[in-house]
């Protein structure tokens, strides 16, 4: 059977981890019928609270959930690249990486219709994305909805990937092909980018390596969240600004035969 493996990169997560890794076990039975043994990877940032203990406590009651821990903390960057290389290394040809945001403001239950638009269209990557017309956000601030609505409109004109809207909602399906491409190209921790902007680092690499992209809608649900959001708002903004800038000069550089890992 193939597999499905969902990682939850989380830092201080303890109030949130566990009802997360919960809601992704309902979805296992589902899953099972449409092909696919779910695994649940927990990645612990080093946390300074009990997350680590939690997704431990949930491995216990949960043969099929993970936890990797970090012995230092790497941000959201070093998540992202600890579960490309668990992926590469546990997975094999034919399953899948999902990767979503620790903090239990993302459904699980929405990865069957990932699924459905991945298989139907032959896509690598398929989105859960803010923008499409069944989307609906719930709890988050108006000015960060109007940032993020502007932020949208800055990326599709600098970077321009067909078929998406949503570059940094962190919510993703991938296809073990598309990601051993990406690792082949841009080396064993492909993404760089210390902020949140390593989001929509990770999705331009994949568009450069060849990648096929589709979206469906979702609710985010903010008001699910427990604790302080992690995010300096107007700090990553700059910084996103910047590096969308910077992964298009890499693009240019490989169209003119240059170097694939300058950056």
């Amino acid at each position: 059977m193939k597999r499905i493996f969902a990682f939850l990169p989380c830092y201080n997560e303890e109030p949130n981890i566990g009802i997360l890794i919960d809601k992704w076990n309902l979805q296992r039975d589902g899953l099972c019928t449409k092909g696919y043994d779910l695994q649940v990877v927990g990645i612990d940032d080093c946390s300074r609270d009990g997350t680590k203990n939690v997704i431990l406590e949930k491995s216990r009651q949960y043969e099929n959930v993970t936890l990797l821990a970090h012995e230092t903390n790497k941000g959201l960057c070093g998540g992202l690249n600890s579960a490309v290389s668990y992926f590469l290394e546990k997975g094999e040809k034919g399953d899948l990486m999902v990767l979503m945001d620790g903090d239990n403001t993302h459904d699980p239950r929405y990865v069957h219709d990932m699924l459905a638009t991945l298989t139907a269209d032959s896509k690598d990557c398929v989105i859960a994305s803010r923008y499409c017309p069944s989307s609906s956000i719930v709890g988050v601030a108006a000015h960060r909805e109007f940032m993020s609505d502007m932020a949208k409109h800055y990326y599709s004109m600098v970077l321009k990937i067909p078929n998406v809207k949503d570059y940094t909602c962190g919510y993703r399906i991938y296809t073990y092909e598309i990601i051993e491409k990406l690792v082949n190209e841009f080396g064993k921790a492909p993404v760089v980018e210390k902020s949140f902007a390593c989001m929509m680092e990770l999705l331009y690499k994949l568009y450069i390596v060849g990648a096929r992209f589709g979206e469906t809608g979702f609710e985010l649900r903010y008001d699910n969240k427990k604790g302080e959001s992690k995010m300096h708002v107007f700090n990553t903004m700059k910084k996103s600004l910047i590096t969308a800038l910077k992964l298009r000069r890499i693009r240019k550089i490989r169209e003119k035969g240059g170097s694939q890992n300058e950056r």
